[in-house]
């Protein structure tokens, strides 16, 4: 599960290597994943640290949308401890979560 993996640039559009760093299952099904993703790998004056908090919602049903993973947080900084705490400190938090989700979609019904 710690292995490196290609980012699919999800949620972000950012190239880079992600860091599967911690999984969890969901109550309600499906998991929350912390990751970190490097971007820039090499060159020290242009990497950057992001922390994301990424939820993969049970399979999908009649009833639902597509079960597609949402980035629900995600932190940018340069201290690696910092990020990755933070990160945690939502991941391990349900109702943190359920805000985020929240917010996501009211983004969503705004744009549109």
């Amino acid at each position: 599960m710690l292995e490196q993996q290609r980012d699919p640039g999800a949620g972000s559009g950012r190239p880079g290597t992600a860091q599967p760093l911690y999984t969890r299952p969901m109550p309600g099904g499906g998991y929350v994943r912390v990751e970190l993703v490097v971007s820039d790998r090499g060159d020290v004056t242009r990497e950057r640290l992001h922390g994301r908090v990424v939820i993969e919602p049970r399979d999908a049903s009649s009833r639902r949308d597509a079960a597609a993973p949402l980035v629900v947080e995600e932190i940018e900084g340069d201290d690696e401890n910092a990020v990755v705490a933070e990160c945690f400190r939502i991941a391990r938090d349900n109702a943190a979560i359920a805000r985020r989700v929240l917010r996501r979609r009211l983004e969503v019904r705004r744009a549109d």
